[in-house]
């Protein structure tokens, strides 16, 4: 389960920006709160959060941020060509043209908490590190890389030392030392079941992208997740009363023999599928007497398919227990199907594998006592071209629980709205 992230120097966001799961101590929806029962029972983090702004001001920029984490860690040991570094630093100061750009998580397995984290250039590795804590003992390192020089835990070496001294040496300036464990041949814990973890990690940043598709058919393709797909479309009202989907056969072989291979979605194509709706047909007294499938992609609105997609992955976390980012999650379908989502994945009956969700969105709705208050977040740009995200209930500007979050946001009472836009459109009439 996450704790913390933090970016910093990357994209919009010059200053480091902390996202965090970390709940206050507040009242309401005392189940939307996970407790790693294997860390520490008084211990609790958030489900889900909702991140709001205006347009352009760096929420997508945090999901991608993201993204680029966890893609540099699962293929940064990959032979390229290049031997630089995609990473696009914030580019609207002069000082922050050779300064490094960082990444930290932080974040639960079982009993123990992990902090990762590294800083880097576009041609190098500056920093990086791993380090472990169990309940109420102080971080240790696993490792903690300076440029080429590496110091590892003695503990670990001793277990696990050739492997160790190997990946080290075969690590290049511009590869992580982790990603270098990870696509090793014999990966030692606990580096398996980081791994494990990050691979399974989903980030949606364009759900209308293809991909995602043949990913959610995929998913919606094995029966242990099936059950709760078709859940959430009869409760969605959708006009039809289930889907059926036919893949070819390869790909189905794949999944049944291992389903872990949803953890790496590339390494699976669907070349050949096809996907329909079964809708109900009817006498002219409205008798049901038959069934009728529909050519889902010919057939159904764009809003139906993107729900089916955000539903197929949210499923997949919620059995996998992992954690899922998506942006504009509610694009294109109704806002009742949004609020039907949230509370879905917030439900204690279903999310019981510590599954976490942080999402962006422009719908006010959940702002109506949908979430919690600590569950709000915002994003905000200031005149510099600088990304900020904090919460909109916090200690300088607290929200009453009986006030109405909606009309404060929309007011800009809480941030995460345009300050020019609003003294514009308060200037009346347009002038050419």
């Amino acid at each position: 389960m996450l704790q913390s992230f933090s970016v910093e120097n990357y994209l919009s966001f010059r200053e480091k920006a902390v996202l965090t799961l970390m709940p206050d101590a507040l009242k309401e929806y005392p189940e939307y709160l996970h407790i790693p029962i294997h860390y520490d029972m008084n211990f609790r983090l958030l489900k889900s959060s909702a991140i709001y702004g205006h347009n352009s001001h760096g929420k997508s920029n945090l999901i991608k941020s993201f993204l680029f984490f966890q893609q540099l860690i699962l293929r940064s040991s990959y032979p390229t060509p290049s031997e630089t570094l995609d990473v696009d630093h914030f580019k609207l100061n002069i000082a922050t043209a050779e300064k490094p750009s960082e990444f930290e998580i932080i974040f639960f397995l079982n009993k123990t908490k992990y902090r990762y984290g590294f800083r880097l250039t576009a041609n190098r590795i500056v920093e990086e590190w791993l380090y472990y804590a169990q309940v109420r003992v102080r971080d240790n390192y696993l490792f903690h890389r300076f440029e080429q020089e590496t110091k590892v835990s003695k503990v670990w070496q001793k277990d696990v030392g050739q492997f160790v001294d190997r990946s080290i040496h075969f690590t290049q300036k511009h590869q992580l030392l982790l990603s270098s464990f990870i696509t090793a041949k014999i990966i030692p814990s606990p580096i398996d079941e980081i791994a494990s973890w990050f691979k399974g990690n989903v980030v949606l940043t364009d759900v209308s992208d293809e991909q995602y598709l043949s990913r959610a058919l995929m998913i919606l393709s094995v029966n242990n997740y099936r059950p709760m797909i078709q859940m959430l479309i009869d409760r969605a009202d959708l006009g039809f009363a289930s889907i059926q989907n036919k893949i070819d056969s390869l790909t189905m072989k794949k999944l049944a023999v291992d389903e872990e291979i949803l953890k790496m979605w590339y390494q699976v194509e669907l070349k050949d599928f096809s996907l329909y709706t079964r809708h109900i047909f009817y006498d002219p007294s409205h008798k049901a007497i038959d069934s009728v499938y529909f050519d889902f992609l010919k057939s159904e609105s764009a809003g139906t398919l993107r729900f089916l997609i955000v539903a197929c992955f949210l499923a997949y976390a919620i059995k996998q227990g992992q954690l899922i980012f998506i942006d504009e999650i509610d694009s294109k379908f109704h806002s009742d199907l949004l609020q039907l989502l949230i509370q879905f994945f917030n439900d204690p009956a279903v999310n019981v594998s510590g599954s976490q969700l942080i999402f962006t969105t422009h719908n006010t709705i959940l702002l109506n006592n949908i979430l919690r208050r600590d569950q709000i977040l915002l994003v905000e740009k200031n005149e510099f071209g600088e990304s900020s995200i904090r919460r909109a209930h916090r200690a300088d500007n607290p929200i009453r629980l009986d006030s109405s979050i909606e009309k404060e946001y929309r007011k800009g009472k809480l941030g995460g709205v345009s300050n020019k836009l609003k003294k514009d459109n308060n200037q009346g009439s347009f002038d050419f």
